[in-house]
């Protein structure tokens, strides 16, 4: 079966699991086994496939005989053009992202199509990343936990409903009014974090809603030693930094008070994200304003709140009309796998 195939119709109950992954052929086939798991009736799984080998496609064959697995190998690079290659095949109007190195509970499937059905203009929803078992002398696991739900209807709420991309929910409807993530925001892109914040903070300023909620969640195995961390934080800072100056490019005021709470976390508290420790304030400020000078030079698309050179989501679906998945053009960018930018301390 054509894994770009689509579907002669969006059944509005169907869910489609969207997983990029980049030289990680170990860590994929375990989420893809808990995925599969799940106890939804109705769903598919699509595996984006950005390796620089052939291991990651050996390692989903072992799964080729169940029919809800798709497997797409991919030229483009970045974990946005990725997920917007797999939403663009998507076959159902519900989708569900996690990451290659998480793993899903077998009701994750079920509890996330509650959590979309929650509002009628609910377009994103945010679960809980929960850090996998770790000695936390030698590293950390990236998290987001939170205790309690919150439905943001504007954007002055969106301070209230963070999340990470690893348990993250979408409306196909939504995605394609939006334009798709912002291909130069996330990891292996330019700016390498905030592609979900993006796609939710223009989620609100167009009238849709966001739900975050602890109902929804899934665990995270990504070990990181802790000699990584400073660059982590960097170029996390870096990628909001960068995603901040392109709203206001393009007139987005709205956000500035989304703003005022980031650098009220950055007084007084740590990042929403949970790092294992707390960052430097001077090392997050310095990365956030290198980040937001970078953005502020680059091109933007008013129309959608899109860095101009960002393929939207029209382009993916065309692709898909076609039969065929072009690769990204002229894309120079770092390979994907959560590299940040080096900066230097002088």
């Amino acid at each position: 079966m054509d894994p770009t195939a689509p579907a002669e119709r969006f059944d509005a109950s169907w869910m489609t699991v969207v997983i990029c992954t980049c030289d990680r052929a170990r860590e994929l086939a375990r989420c893809v086994a808990s995925v599969l798991r799940n106890q939804y009736l109705g769903f598919d799984l699509l595996v984006v496939d950005q390796s620089s080998d052939s291991s990651t496609e050996e390692a989903v064959r072992e799964f080729q005989t169940d029919p809800r697995l798709r497997y797409l190998r991919s030229e483009t690079k970045g974990l946005s053009a990725g997920r917007n290659l797999g939403i663009g095949c998507a076959r159902g109007e519900m989708i569900a992202c996690t990451d290659d190195d998480c793993e899903t509970p077998p009701d994750w499937l079920s509890r996330m199509a509650a959590a979309l059905r929650y509002e009628d203009r609910t377009a994103v929803v945010f679960g809980n990343v929960r850090p996998g078992g770790h000695d936390r002398v030698a590293g950390f696991v990236v998290g987001y936990l939170r205790d309690s739900p919150f439905l943001a209807r504007s954007i002055r709420h969106m301070h209230r409903a963070d999340g990470m991309s690893g348990c993250m929910g979408l409306r196909r409807s939504a995605w394609e009014r939006l334009g798709g993530f912002d291909e130069l925001l996330g990891a292996g892109a330019p700016f390498p974090a905030a592609e979900e914040m993006d796609l939710a903070i223009r989620a609100l300023l167009t009238g849709f809603c966001v739900y975050a909620t602890p109902e929804v969640e899934v665990m995270h195995h990504g070990f990181r030693s802790w000699d990584t961390a400073r660059g982590m934080v960097r170029g996390y800072l870096y990628g909001i930094g960068a995603m901040i100056a392109k709203h206001l490019k393009c007139g987005n005021w709205g956000i500035l008070h989304y703003v005022a709470h980031l650098f009220w976390r950055w007084a007084f508290a740590g990042p929403v994200v949970d790092l294992g420790h707390r960052p430097s304030r001077w090392v997050r400020l310095r990365a956030f304003v290198l980040g937001a000078k970078a953005g502020l030079a680059c091109a933007v698309e008013r129309r959608r709140s899109l860095y101009r050179g960002a393929r939207v989501a029209e382009d993916r679906m065309g692709a898909v009309a076609a039969g065929c998945m072009a690769p990204r053009e002229g894309n120079a960018g770092p390979e994907y796998m959560e590299e940040m930018p080096r900066f230097h301390d002088d």
